[in-house]
């Protein structure tokens, strides 16, 4: 079993008004990574096998439970496999750079972390501090490329709408004043000289810089932090109140709100704005001392809430000049990433959680599905063309990214491994979600010129080098510096203090000093005069020399202002062509994309073409399988339908053969009550014999035996009993026989064949000679031992079979059997037709050399008891005329013998 995961995502969580327009509906699915935690014991069994850079297979363990009653073992593709010894460096240039790329560009972007309890979602996200994670990483990538391009504090400043306002320096600097530089002129709190955790540890830095920056834009990043907890939305960046019996307040829940543009974000969530990596990681580890963290059975610091930690990146462009953000809050550009730690799903049977643990556990379960749910409907509905509600306000996860769902920048799921075998069933839902999750499609976003205000590019750097300019302006060369000439007025003042009046050396003394220095201070007159005449004389001659120099000067700067403007116009060709060749690139990813995404497309189709084919193969295997099933009822039908004619066919026919019977006894009887009506019918030709079968299956062995039985028989028609209703059947022609035996005359008596006459002709019956036999039941010297049993019952036929000595036993004894030399059984039984039948079973009894008896069967007489049914007349107006059932003789037409009142047969026909 083969499945692909090629998945994005986007999706910002707070974010502002922004300066693009969405102006095209293209679509991008959802990336997917996976990232294998390396085992503590090398030689622990693992489920996990990397197989290439983008597939990994999935092995069932010894305890895994079997599906279907077998072990499968599955792949999984994803956009890329990072195995146990893949470095944070690594995971963050695959999955989190190209976001930081697009949040610089104006983008926003989703980067969340999916995986069972202990799976490493929390390390990959933050790591440590000489290994660091994404979330370290994307600031310092992110200052690293805008650092000397970030305005001064407080210039942007959140509204509480989810948006930003445009202040100018002046309340810019009131601002920095009132909430940084007075607080700290008070004592400072025990708080804010605590060292933040982060500081412990001197944590290497990413040197990534991102080239794509804007230079004629100002920068601004704040930063807030999320948890959701038990389903509510709490603020890890609230300062809570203090009260010193009570201590610190609870925290207050917040509550989602829609901006202006539809977008979602928790309304009075702190954010603070930061100029550098590490006052970032510094908020970063305030609200994560915050973040509720327990033990559990499976992990020592198992997340217990989802996180959210948002880095939003606030742009306006430079005014004309270069020198100040534009004054308009509608040309801000907020664009926004999101890094999610997903808590990570748990079952109670192994971590035996109770108490708080279990209802943070199915809270937690609670939103995942809620998050799988939203994914199924938005992928049925993108591939069925369905309209359903997704049920994004079902939990406070799912709500807070609706606009990411929806479709806004790009969203990547990180999905976090642990390939302990017992970890095997585990880990088959973490990947059945995100094989769900790869078949969604979000909306992709186009950029349109948000900065093109039609002012001259390049500004900031024109205005920093007029300001160097200014400041190595050229001066005007000043003369050489003078002879530096110790100005002293003379010797120093001698003692002055007068001892004696008469003391006239002191007075000499200070004379002396005083002509010594009026002579010093008139050379120094004389020297002052020198010098200034001399200064002047340069001064003159370097203002000469100063109308030649400026001219020179006036043409030097007028040459290299136009070296600058030739400069600056290869510059904005160069810039151009890259500009360029970046859309040039970025259209060729693009169409790798689309190509991608038209594959998966083409995917789809194909195996919805194959299942379309098996479904219509499973459609005609199953219309072949219904069409001989009714091939096979139809032919149970038929044949029962053949069957129940065919009985209704022998009814019908048993009919008219006892309707020909009884017709052939009335001819019978007028043919012998008036013989003289008789003698004047014409003789007829004798048509050829016909044989009929009757419904009643007769066998030749039974119609041989009734012929041969027929003359053992004796017309007992006297012994009819006048009550009976109906009339009986006996399967033999006995009677006609016996008829025909009357009619022919004896040929012995004159030794000539008589001349028939018309008279004779019609008495004489024709008898087939294959049934003229006379029963093996008569003669007179044959002894007849009768077996049967006591619960016969008497049909009272009108024939019997005649046997002159005979002995009737029900229990058959060795002692009956030496008198009697024949032997016939009585057997009853019912017919399918609910008719009694009797049947005679006959046999020699022939001693035996030990003094016993045995009996060879050698017939069997077959009695039909039957009830005659209704006799019915045909009207003469509708004859029915049929060759085949033409009349030739009664004794072809009637086979068997039918007893009755003489009143009902006359009545009948």
């Amino acid at each position: 079993m083969r499945i692909i995961f090629s998945m994005k995502y986007s999706a910002p969580i707070w974010r502002g008004r922004t300066a693009r327009k969405r102006n095209s509906y293209q679509y991008e699915p959802v990336e997917v990574y996976c990232r294998l935690r390396p085992l503590d014991d090398p030689n622990e069994p693992t489920c996990v096998k990397v197989l290439s850079d983008s597939v990994v297979q999935l092995l069932p363990g010894e305890n895994a439970i079997a599906r279907n009653g077998q072990l499968k073992e599955y792949q999984y593709t994803f956009q890329h496999v990072f195995d146990e010894t893949a470095s944070q460096k690594a995971v963050f240039d695959n999955t989190a750079l190209p976001l930081v790329e697009d949040l610089i560009s104006g983008k926003n972007g989703l980067l969340f972390t999916y995986g069972i309890t202990g799976s490493g979602k929390t390390f990959t996200m933050t790591g440590s501090a000489q290994d660091q994670g994404i979330l370290p990483r994307c600031l310092d990538v992110l200052f690293n490329s805008i650092g000397q391009l970030q305005t001064k504090k407080y210039v942007f400043k959140p509204d509480r709408m989810n948006g930003f306002e445009v202040q100018t320096e002046a309340d810019a600097m009131m601002d920095r004043q009132r909430k940084e530089i007075m607080p700290n002129l008070t004592t400072p709190s025990k708080t804010s000289l605590q060292r933040p955790e982060s500081g412990d540890v001197e944590r290497l830095m990413d040197p990534t810089v991102v080239d794509t920056v804007e230079d004629d834009n100002n920068y601004a990043v704040f930063v807030s932090y999320i948890e959701i907890y038990n389903n509510y939305v709490y603020d890890l960046l609230e300062e809570l109140p203090y009260n010193a019996i009570t201590g610190y307040k609870p925290p207050q829940t917040k509550i989602l709100r829609t901006d202006s543009g539809d977008n979602m974000y928790v309304h009075n969530c702190t954010e603070i704005e930061v100029k550098q990596p590490q006052d970032a990681i510094d908020v970063f580890y305030k609200g994560q001392r915050r973040r509720k963290v327990a033990h559990t059975t499976l992990n020592a610091e198992s997340s217990r809430s989802h996180s959210v930690f948002n880095i939003r990146l606030v742009q306006a462009p430079l005014d004309d000049r270069g020198e100040e953000v534009i004054q308009d809050s509608n040309r801000l550009c907020v664009s926004q990433l999101s890094l999610v730690d997903l808590a990570g799903s748990e079952r109670t049977n192994r971590t035996k959680n109770s108490g708080d643990r279990l209802k943070e556990a199915g809270n937690i379960n609670q939103s995942l599905m809620v998050l799988r749910n939203c994914l199924e409907i938005l992928r049925e509905n993108q591939k069925l063309g369905a309209a359903k509600l997704v049920p994004y306000r079902d939990s406070r996860l799912t709500h807070l990214f609706k606009t990411y769902f929806d479709g806004d920048g790009k969203v990547r799921m990180i999905v976090c491994v642990n390939p302990k075998s017992i970890e095997y069933e585990e880990t088959i839902h973490v990947m059945k979600f995100a094989e769900m999750t790869q078949e969604v499609l979000i909306t992709k976003s186009e950029e349109n010129n948000k900065f093109d205000l039609g002012l001259t590019p390049g500004r900031r750097r024109m205005h920093q080098e007029q300001l160097e300019r200014q400041q190595q302006e050229v001066l005007p060369t000043l003369p050489a510096a003078l002879p530096l000439v110790e100005f002293l007025v003379g010797p120093p003042f001698p003692i002055l203090e007068l001892v004696n009046p008469t003391d006239d050396t002191t007075i000499r003394n200070i004379i002396q000093c005083l002509n010594e220095r009026m002579r010093r201070k008139q050379e120094m007159a004389l020297d002052y005069e020198r010098s200034c005449s001399t200064f002047r004389e340069q001064l003159v001659e370097f203002e000469k020399s100063y109308g030649s120099m400026k001219s020179r000067v006036m043409d030097l700067e007028e040459k290299t202002s136009r070296q600058e403007k030739e400069s600056s116009r290869l510059e904005a060709k160069n810039k151009n062509l890259e500009r360029k060749l970046n859309e040039l690139s970025r259209q060729l990813k693009d169409a790798e994309k689309e190509n991608q995404l038209l594959n998966l497309q083409v995917q789809d189709k194909t195996w919805k073409i194959q299942v379309e084919k098996n479904s219509k193969d499973k459609l005609r295997m199953d219309f072949r399988n219904r069409l001989q099933l009714n091939n096979e009822v139809w032919e149970k039908n038929l044949e029962k339908a053949k069957r129940q004619f065919e009985i209704e066919a022998g009814t019908q026919l048993e009919e008219r053969d006892r309707k020909l019977e009884l017709l052939r006894d009335l001819v019978n009887d007028e043919m012998v009550t008036t013989p003289r009506s008789r003698s004047r019918i014409a003789p007829q030709p004798t048509p050829k014999p016909r044989t009929y079968t009757t419904p009643s299956a007769r066998s030749e062995t039974d119609m041989a035996s009734i012929a041969s039985s027929a003359g053992g028989w004796s017309a007992r028609s006297a012994a009819v009993t006048p009550g009976r209703a109906g009339n009986t059947r006996v399967q033999s022609r006995a009677t006609s026989r016996i008829a025909a035996a009357k009619s022919i005359p004896n040929l012995n008596q004159v030794g000539t064949t008589p001349t028939p006459s018309v008279t004779s002709r019609a008495r004489q019956p024709v008898v087939n000679p294959r049934y003229h036999r006379r029963s093996k039941s008569s003669g007179s010297a044959e002894t007849w031992l009768e077996h049967k049993p006591a619960d016969s019952i008497s049909t009272n036929t009108l024939f019997q079979p005649h046997m002159t000595k005979k002995k009737s036993v029900s229990k058959l004894d060795v002692k009956d059997t030496k008198s009697a030399s024949k032997y016939v059984l009585t057997h009853q039984e019912q017919d399918s037709s609910d008719e009694l039948v009797t049947k005679l079973i006959k046999g020699d009894v022939v001693p035996t050399t030990s003094g016993g008896a045995s009996v060879i069967f050698n017939d069997v007489e077959k009695l039909n008891h039957v009830s005659p049914g209704s006799r019915k007349r045909r009207s003469p107006t509708q004859p029915i005329y049929d060759p085949e059932l033409q009349w030739t003789d009664t004794e072809d037409r009637c086979s068997v013998a039918l007893e009755g009142h003489k009143r009902s047969r006359t009545t009948k026909l």
